[in-house]
């Protein structure tokens, strides 16, 4: 039996991108400055630096944000021997086999999906909609499951591709 909940861990799996996309721009604008100019020129370098950083920062959040409220306090118990799930959201539980499953709506961004180098720093993220043949749908995002590859019939499973995976109320 796995238990997935949202964690630290699991929310910084995520967000140590901006990190690096902060040492890159950063780097890269001191590089630039100094090969240019001959000398730094802050004056320039952190207005451009911080205006570059808020467009990679700010849907990054927002995606994190939308995730996280999604699944917040959510429980994602996988029985792999039993092929049962069962999801605890907000005191109250559902639980149901791998049979009952109509359909997993997988989005994804492209890079994701292709297994390919990522290239935003929201790239990693990701959700699933299942859909059980009583009429039920669940949301299931990367923060609480981080690979959500349940060994159902590809059949049932349809990939979507997405440049910004963000969560559309339902």
């Amino acid at each position: 039996m796995y238990t997935y909940r949202i964690s630290i861990n699991h929310q910084f799996k995520h967000l140590w991108v901006i990190f690096y996309y902060v040492l890159v721009i950063v780097s890269g604008a001191l590089y630039f400055s100094h090969s240019r100019y001959g000398f730094i020129d802050y004056g320039k370098i952190i207005p451009i630096s911080l205006v570059t950083i808020l467009i990679f920062l700010i849907p990054q959040l927002i995606l994190h944000i939308n995730y996280y409220r999604r699944n917040k306090g959510d429980i994602f118990f996988y029985d792999p021997a039993g092929q049962r799930v069962t999801i605890n959201r907000k005191g109250e539980s559902a639980s149901f086999s791998f049979s009952d499953i109509e359909l997993i709506k997988r989005f994804k961004s492209y890079p994701l999906a292709d297994n390919r180098m990522q290239w935003f720093p929201w790239d990693n993220y990701n959700y699933s909609i299942i859909r059980l043949k009583n009429g039920q749908e669940f949301i299931i995002t990367s923060l609480l499951v981080p690979n959500m590859d349940l060994p159902i019939n590809s059949s049932r499973i349809k990939l979507k591709k997405r440049f910004y995976p963000i969560i559309q109320d339902m």
